[in-house]
C-alpha cells in the first residue's frame, strides 16, 4: 500500500463498516466517506481495491466540497443511502449499473431526474443488503478526497477520469438523463 496519510488510512483501512441505515448515526461534522459494496455486486473492472470482510471500495466522497460549503457528513450520507438519483451521483451511477436487474428506468419525477419512488426503493434494499459504509471527520475532506482519487483504486468515482469504465459510465449517466428528459 502507498504511504497514506493517517485519515486516508482511516477510510482505506476502516476498523469497521457501517450498514447504511446506520447513515443517519453519522457525525454533523465536516469529513470523508466510503462506500464499500460485496465483492461481485456490480459490474466493475477486475482492479486491486481496497477489501475488507467481503467488501471492496468502490467510492469516496466528501462533505463538504470546498471551504464554502456548508455540507456535512450525516445528510451527505443519508442522502446516497436513502435519497434519490437527482441528489446522489453514486445513486445515479449505481441506478445506471443495476438498471436491468433491479428492473429500473430514469424518469422525471416532481421535476427531476430519478429512478421514481418504487425504483429509488428498489435501489435503497439493494444499498441495505450489498453496501456498507465508513466514515471519518476531517475538516478540510478535500485535500484526503485528492489524495485518495489520485492513488486509490476507486471504480465508481468517474471525475477527473478518462479510463474505458469511466467514459462508459458518464456516457450511460448521460444517455439516461437524455432518455428520461424525452420521455418526460
Amino acid at each position: 500500500m502507498l504511504d497514506y496519510s493517517p485519515t486516508a488510512t482511516r477510510i482505506l483501512q476502516p476498523a469497521q463498516l457501517a450498514r447504511t441505515v446506520s447513515a443517519s448515526a453519522a457525525p454533523r461534522e465536516k469529513g470523508i466517506y466510503s462506500w464499500w459494496f460485496t465483492s461481485g455486486s456490480l459490474r466493475v473492472p477486475d482492479a486491486p481495491y481496497e477489501t475488507t470482510n467481503g467488501f471492496e471500495l468502490l467510492y469516496v466522497g466528501i462533505a463538504p466540497s470546498s471551504a464554502t460549503s456548508k455540507s456535512m457528513l450525516r445528510p451527505r450520507l443519508v442522502r446516497h443511502a436513502t435519497g434519490d438519483a437527482s441528489r446522489s451521483t453514486l445513486r445515479l451511477t449505481l441506478g445506471v449499473l443495476l438498471a436491468h436487474e433491479l428492473d429500473l428506468t430514469l424518469g422525471i419525477h416532481e421535476g427531476r431526474p430519478n429512478w421514481g419512488p418504487h425504483g429509488e426503493a428498489k435501489l435503497s434494499r439493494w444499498m441495505s443488503e450489498h453496501a456498507r459504509i465508513a466514515w471519518t471527520v476531517h475538516l478540510e475532506p478535500w485535500t484526503v478526497e485528492d489524495e485518495l482519487l489520485a492513488d486509490a483504486t476507486l471504480a465508481l468515482n468517474i471525475d477527473g477520469r478518462s479510463d474505458a469504465f469511466a467514459r462508459e459510465l458518464k456516457d450511460r449517466r448521460t444517455e439516461a438523463r437524455r432518455a428520461a428528459r424525452a420521455a418526460g
